[in-house]
């Protein structure tokens, strides 16, 4: 067996993260590969478009992706452990794909530039643009907050 880079064994096991969580119908999140020694350890995290992955859900898409990587042999089984699990209620959210998740939720917002005076806000996200959010804060007064000035938002709960 040829001898493989943390990096290609990143990307060997990207693409087939993507194809078995894809056709589960669920979204790759993230996806960290690690090695001490000789042991290779990957850690996933999927969720559901609309968030909501359950325990069950995880243990499924762990044992397809194990079986996955062990068709494909080019790590032996005895070298690497996987672990895949939810993003939980408290990460951080960046990414667009992150914001349609939670449409109609409270969040709060960290920001690099100051909007309305204040670089933190919160609100009820309403609207989803390419390039903004807008939040129902406070008041009903509503904040659009541009994309590239919010560090990340999580989750008010």
């Amino acid at each position: 067996m040829e001898s493989l880079t943390l990096d290609v064994i990143n990307q060997k096991i990207e693409s087939l993260a993507q194809k078995v969580i894809g056709a589960a119908g669920m979204d790759l999140i993230d996806l960290k590969v690690g090695g001490h020694k000789n042991d290779v350890l990957i850690q996933i995290t999927a969720d559901k478009p609309n968030g909501g992955i359950t325990i069950q859900e995880c243990a499924i898409l762990n044992k397809a992706l194990v079986a996955a990587i062990e068709q494909e042999n080019f790590l032996p089984p005895e070298i690497f452990s996987l672990e895949l699990s939810s993003p939980g209620l408290d990460r951080p959210l960046v990414t667009l794909k992150d914001f349609k998740r939670v449409i109609g939720q409270k969040l709060h917002f960290w920001l690099n530039e100051a909007i309305g005076g204040k670089k933190e806000a919160e609100g009820i996200l309403t609207e989803l643009e390419e390039s903004a959010l807008t939040i129902e804060a406070s008041g009903k007064r509503r904040l659009v907050l541009p994309l590239p000035s919010i560090i990340k938002g999580v989750l008010v709960i």
